[in-house]
């Protein structure tokens, strides 16, 4: 499969420094990079690691006086704090442009001030990361190849570091091995399915509705990972919200958890709100954990990689 594992999620905030705290003192993630700036994307970042789940809380570089016209500023400037994207590793960036371009999905280069469609495989082989354009994969996702740098620095892909995924469970209250899925919010979930599957090479799992949600779902495994693809279908909900404000997009993340209740009352004491919830997923209010969605989960996706009867 050319898409691999999950390099991160990102979350876009407009204070780095206070969101870097908070995950810190409410989750004590491992920290995978300390807080640096790209010039070329006009942003500033860092990568931490909550249970095998590497989140990017990144913000622009409100200080340099063009921040605004870089994609990253762009996005700030038209949805705010939210969640922005995903990105994948891969060790075969030609076969993820083949079956994105068969199918209708526009693939982009190394992204600076201005980005630019690669039309064509030689274009392709100037580019270490490409990006999959959010109009046509419904978010932007990034694939890095995993030859660069960064794989090389994961802790969960190379030997010798002091990384244990198992931490959370083992030691923290909410006792996390990383994400259940991540959703994006669709229009035609048909198409949607489509792009997933037969674009990017992704194992259809499950098929289903939420009462909690309001959302009919599709959850396909990408690499490691399931996304969850979700077309709301009642008004007043997050996801309705959401998709009714900014279109498709990254909407929400949702980690696995052991035992809601005890999460609740972890989230209680740390002044994170309950916005919803049913017997096996609590949906915590944007407004209490930097403006983007979690859902905390004791459910198994179907076939997942974390359904333990397959």
């Amino acid at each position: 499969m050319a898409v691999g594992p999950l390099f991160h999620i990102i979350h876009m905030t407009d204070d780095l420094a206070g969101t870097e705290a908070w995950y810190e003192d409410v989750f004590s993630p491992y920290t995978l990079m300390e807080s640096s700036y790209a010039e070329d994307l006009r942003r500033d970042a860092s990568l931490v690691l909550l249970g095998d789940c590497v989140i990017e809380p990144l913000a622009p570089t409100f200080t340099a006086p063009d921040w605004a016209e870089f994609p990253l500023g762009r996005f700030f400037s038209r949805f705010g704090t939210h969640w922005h994207s995903l990105a994948f590793y891969s060790d075969d960036l030609l076969d993820v442009w083949r079956r994105a371009h068969a199918n209708g999905v526009r693939v982009v280069g190394n992204s600076g001030a201005s980005v630019s469609v690669i039309e064509n495989e030689e274009q392709l082989s100037e580019n270490t990361v490409i990006n999959l354009h959010p109009k046509d994969a419904f978010t932007q996702i990034e694939i890095a190849s995993i030859e660069n740098g960064t794989a090389l620095r994961d802790p969960r892909l190379v030997d010798g570091t002091d990384f244990d995924p198992e931490w959370w469970i083992k030691n923290h209250p909410v006792k996390t091995p990383g994400l259940a899925y991540t959703t994006v919010t669709v229009p035609d979930l048909n198409r949607a399915e489509q792009v997933y599957v037969e674009g990017l090479g992704g194992t259809l799992l499950h098929k289903g509705e939420s009462e909690l949600t309001g959302t009919s779902d599709v959850y396909v495994q990408l690499g490691d990972t399931v996304v969850q693809l979700s077309r709301p279908t009642r008004d007043g909900t997050l996801a309705a919200q959401d998709f009714e404000k900014f279109g498709n997009m990254h909407h929400a993340a949702a980690f696995k958890v052991q035992d809601l209740d005890a999460t609740k009352e972890y989230f209680d004491s740390k002044g994170i709100a309950t916005l919803t919830r049913d017997d096996q997923t609590l949906i915590t209010d944007p407004a209490t954990t930097k403006g983007v969605v979690f859902r905390w989960t004791t459910w198994d996706v179907p076939g997942g990689p974390r359904d333990t009867t397959r």
